[in-house]
């Protein structure tokens, strides 16, 4: 496919910017059995090499059908979206390259744009004398996060107590019980969506009266049902207060977006606050995946230099430690995940993803004053590119708040939406999501940072919102 010798990123680029332009859904959509698609391949070692080819031609062909396209307008479901041609173009550069990125001297073009963008990186959350270290997701990094939260703890490892929050993302879950920390606890999240100012408050001084160590808190900016941003700067006044000093991470995997937007600033100083940020480029900048980044505000607690003595066979006192970002990293074996965003910000410039952000709280506002035209309650104000919606019975009057309906009424509302959902689901015109959230009843999830939403796109999707609901209520 790749034919212009001269700059092949170009006639990459024109490729997915016409499957990018592609119809929002199709109404014929063929229904394409799975398990057929797998059995092409079945005794293909058998086959001569013409055949071969065939068969692998036409299972690639039915896997693209089969797979939700992400560069499709029509796919609301995600936190990512389609990737950016020129991260695909890098990302074909690395896989060819075949390198690895624990020193200078095995990969080094990939570790000096990997450095280049950490510098980038942390300015944007705050962090002028910081460091990072880039992952293949925001999982490892929230992992790596913690296991520098229990290398600060001042007292015995089972004395390390963490709080987390209702909506915080499960992989800190799996970080936890990974690292074996015992005392977690559980602030509640409130109906706006944050956490509880007051039951984090009761959390510390129990953690205090147990006499166990605050180590660890996690921070939400974007969470994944609601994109929603915990209050971090009244959360830090409360540790202040009760004398207790955790490492605050703070989970930016989704809604890091934020330091591209025009309230950047504000977010950064907020940030500030905090000890390590993990990144999801993947999701914020349309990076190929994967594409993750774990920032930290103290460039002392990254570098592991134990491990050169370790592994004098892979390091040396003869390499320039600063290139050797193995010794940063909980992998030895690294692929260059950053090099697909550097090469994608040296192509157009930050400012054009900041254009990208800007047309995402576009979508969402957009397409929210649309749905307002329609039968429906918002679980919140949005203030990300999350948009979370009950529809309500034809007969029901519209109120404020989905706690204004008595228990019988939300049922109702929840059994609605699931209809309204698995209806959608088995169209396949557009793909959404549905959840709940406190025990509220089930509601409808679309998330809006897909750069090729149109207005007329939003509106043709609002308007099959409406033909579902009218086709569910009659």
């Amino acid at each position: 496919m790749i034919t212009n010798k001269e700059n092949p990123a170009i006639e990459l680029t024109d490729y997915f910017a016409q499957r990018s332009t592609a119809q929002i859904y199709k109404d014929d959509l063929p229904h394409i059995d799975i398990t057929r698609c797998l059995d092409l391949l079945n005794g293909l070692e058998l086959c001569n090499e013409a055949d071969k080819l065939a068969q692998l031609k036409e299972f690639t062909q039915l896997a693209i059908e089969i797979t939700p396209s992400t560069y499709s307008p029509a796919n609301l479901k995600y936190l990512f979206s389609y990737p950016d041609p020129i991260g695909v173009y890098g990302d074909l550069i690395a896989n060819y390259l075949n390198s690895n990125l624990h020193t200078e001297e095995c990969s080094p073009i990939f570790t000096h744009c990997e450095i280049e963008l950490i510098e980038m990186m942390k300015h944007l959350v705050g962090y002028p004398e910081g460091d990072g270290i880039f992952y293949p997701g925001g999982t490892m990094c929230n992992l790596h996060s913690l296991v520098l939260a229990l290398r600060q703890c001042k007292g015995q490892r089972h004395q390390a107590a963490t709080i987390i929050s209702d909506h915080t993302h499960y992989s800190i879950d799996n970080a936890i019980s990974t690292c074996g920390v015992e005392h977690v606890f559980r602030v509640r999240t409130a109906n706006n969506g944050v956490v509880d100012l007051e039951h984090l408050t009761e959390l510390i001084e129990s953690i205090k009266e147990q006499e166990l160590e605050l180590t660890y808190f996690c921070c939400m900016y974007g969470t994944t049902n609601q994109g929603k941003f915990d209050p971090l700067e009244e959360i830090n006044k409360t540790f202040k207060l009760q004398h207790v000093y955790p490492w605050i991470h703070i989970d930016a995997a989704w809604g890091g977006a934020v330091f591209f937007s025009e309230h950047a600033e504000q977010f950064r100083k907020i940030a500030s606050l905090s000890d390590s940020v993990t990144l999801d480029f993947h999701k914020i900048l349309s990076a190929p995946l994967l594409c993750s980044a774990l920032m930290v505000r103290d460039t002392s607690v990254l570098p592991n230099s134990a491990l050169s003595d370790k592994a004098n066979y892979l390091f040396n006192n003869r390499q320039n430690t600063h290139f050797n970002l193995g010794l940063k990293s909980l992998q030895c074996s690294r692929e260059p995940y950053a090099f697909k965003l550097w090469l994608m910000i040296k192509s157009r410039g930050i400012s054009y993803y900041q254009s990208q952000i800007k047309r995402y709280y576009h979508n969402a506002k957009f397409l929210r004053a649309q749905l307002d035209n329609t039968h429906i309650v918002h679980l919140v104000e949005p203030s990300y590119f999350n948009l979370c919606f009950w529809y309500l019975p034809i007969n029901f009057t519209k109120r404020k708040q989905i706690s204004d309906y008595s228990m019988t009424e939300q049922k109702q509302i929840s059994e609605l939406n699931l209809a309204i959902y698995d209806k959608i689901v088995t169209d396949k015109k557009i793909y959404i999501n549905h959840s709940n959230f406190n025990g509220s009843p089930y509601f409808i999830r679309v998330v809006t940072h897909q750069a090729n939403l149109t207005d007329d796109s939003l509106t043709e999707i609002a308007s099959y919102f409406n033909q579902i609901y009218h086709q569910i209520t009659s």
